[in-house]
């Protein structure tokens, strides 16, 4: 890179923000989604993660807290609580709970069936 350290981190110094409506939510950090190399794809694809449909077409920073999108929280809507959510999830069998969009990837409370999901086979 011919960039020094300080500047590679701050793409607003050189360009311009992106003015859509998703952008506009998001400030800095642009290397979240998109890289150095290219800007375009943008490396990140959120319906591979966790659809955007129903109740959950909401402003970002409702599941990702501090301009951070490498991290999310279901708490921002739904009041569960995390004593209750282990024990129905121990009650079912299910030890790993901790990343809600394993499982739950949609509006659907139901969890996915395996191999449910574009072939894929979930754990």
């Amino acid at each position: 890179m011919l960039l020094r350290t300080t500047v590679r981190e701050r793409c607003e110094s050189c360009h311009k923000a992106p003015t859509d409506s998703l952008h506009r939510q998001i400030t800095g950090n642009c290397k979240q989604c998109h890289s150095q190399e290219r800007w375009k794809p943008a490396t990140f694809d959120h319906d591979k993660l966790f659809l955007l449909d129903s109740d959950h077409n909401t402003a970002c920073v409702t599941c990702h807290t501090n301009n951070d999108y490498s991290r999310y929280t279901c708490y921002g809507c739904h009041e569960h609580r995390a004593d209750k959510v282990r024990a129905e999830h121990l009650e079912e069998g299910i030890r790993d709970f901790e990343n809600c969009v394993e499982c739950h990837r949609s509006a659907s409370e139901e969890p996915e069936k395996k191999g449910s999901r574009e072939g894929r086979e979930r754990d």
